[in-house]
């Protein structure tokens, strides 16, 4: 008992920051979208949580994961120059996007989802960086900071401050990227340049395939509102699915409590005492994910119009994307070991036949696609990727046994539920 007094009170203002951090990211995009049109909600969405994020990991280069790889399974300082240098590579990407925006012009969600880009890399670089030197605090504050610009926004139209518009959010994002400027300049100007060009190769040869495998991971995970936008053609639908999408996620918050407070411990323990922990923590979070279903339906309809003008006839789909959760978070958690053990190489080949499998599908189904059948597929793509993680980590006699069972058993229940129920 002692012992768990004194982790509280060692974990207090984590936990202070962490719910004051995670409130706002669960709640933000969900005020939004009581303010704004359903159309523009989904175009934000599309903007901020669907193409930005794809961007984002695109944008990273995989660096993110090699740094924890390099600093605690290598254990290499010699790096630390060319881990300052990548911040010169975000910033020639973001001086490039507005040349190119100012100078030529397109879209508005393209601008913001490029801007959005890079802030969150840099927010998740950085946050990585803080997370593994256990620094847990200032690292769970600095990754809700796109999502504070967004409560921001959200307040000022709330009291008509500001014009309730998609380009009004747009220059809020870009005054928040002016910070990373500035903090990139500083950056260059301080780091020991010596070998730093040769340093910074040795990372990305590393990371080139922890970059691969993120961005077929985030495919496989966050391309629902632009598959949903490709294939349906409708940005209410987006907006729908988004709403949804960011209730369920509920437990992403006590998953995210996992990884950022046992970050480092992702790449020390045993894999046996992993898979453990991590199929407890599975049907916990699917416990959960269901008991929220429900109590959301005696809550929300006093709070958001949009849940009571939408939930009868998409009350599956928010059901779908519940279950769905466990299965993101589980290609989340695997993905940390598939890193740790470099196979990365050996797991994106498999990844990249599941979305060329899964794009084919929905291309052959595209006239009868309706949003209930695209989460059900999507929801079977991303628990058969978690099973192609725990195939992969076999290849080094790696089991993850009792997480295979539990993710197994979550999909059946899942499925006769759907068949049963709804």
């Amino acid at each position: 008992m002692q012992k768990i007094v004194q982790f509280i009170k060692g974990k207090f203002y984590f936990f202070c920051a962490f719910i004051l951090s995670k409130g706002i990211v669960f709640f933000a995009p969900l005020f939004l979208a009581e303010i704004l049109s359903k159309e523009d909600f989904g175009v934000l969405e599309y903007a901020l949580a669907g193409l930005g994020m794809i961007l984002n990991t695109l944008l990273g280069l995989g660096v993110s994961g090699a740094y924890p790889y390099f600093k605690l399974r290598e254990k290499n300082s010699d790096l630390n120059n060319a881990f300052s240098l990548h911040y010169i590579w975000f910033l020639l990407f973001f001086v490039v996007t507005q040349i190119v925006y100012y100078g030529l012009g397109f879209s508005i969600q393209y601008y913001i989802a490029l801007n959005v880009a890079y802030v969150v890399s840099n927010q998740v670089y950085i946050s990585t960086q803080l997370k593994t030197n256990e620094r847990i605090t200032p690292a769970v504050l600095l990754d809700s900071g796109v999502y504070i610009s967004l409560l921001i926004f959200g307040v000022l139209a709330y009291f008509n401050i500001l014009p309730s518009s998609i380009a009004t959010f747009s220059y809020i994002v870009l005054a928040y990227a002016f910070l990373y400027v500035f903090y990139a300049i500083t950056q260059f100007k301080t780091i020991d340049k010596t070998n730093i060009l040769a340093n910074y190769i040795t990372v990305l040869k590393y990371s080139i395939h922890v970059v691969l495998g993120g961005l077929l991971i985030y495919f496989i995970t966050v391309s629902g509102r632009l598959l949903i936008e490709y294939f349906l053609k409708d940005f209410e639908l987006v907006a729908i699915y988004a709403f949804y999408f960011r209730l369920s996620a509920v437990i992403v918050m006590i998953y995210q409590i996992i990884n950022i407070a046992f970050f480092k411990k992702m790449y020390e323990f045993e894999p046996k005492i992993l898979d453990k922990y991590f199929a407890v923590c599975f049907v916990i979070l699917y416990g959960i994910a269901i008991i929220s279903f429900f109590i959301a339906t005696f809550i929300l309809p006093y709070f958001s119009s949009f849940y009571t003008s939408t939930i009868t006839e998409y009350k599956s789909v928010y059901y779908l994307l519940s279950a769905q959760m466990v299965f993101w978070i589980a290609t989340a958690l695997l993905s940390n070991i598939i890193d740790r053990e470099k196979l990365a190489s050996k797991n994106n080949p498999l990844f990249l036949i599941l979305v060329l499998v899964f794009l084919a599908i929905l291309f052959v189904l595209r006239s009868q696609l309706d949003l209930k059948l695209f989460i059900g597929i999507h929801l079977s793509v991303i628990a058969l990727a978690s099973l192609i993680q725990i195939f992969t980590l076999r290849k080094k006699n790696i089991y993850f046994k009792y997480s295979f069972i539990v993710l197994v058993s979550i999909f059946l229940i899942n499925i006769i539920t759907i068949k049963v129920f709804f």
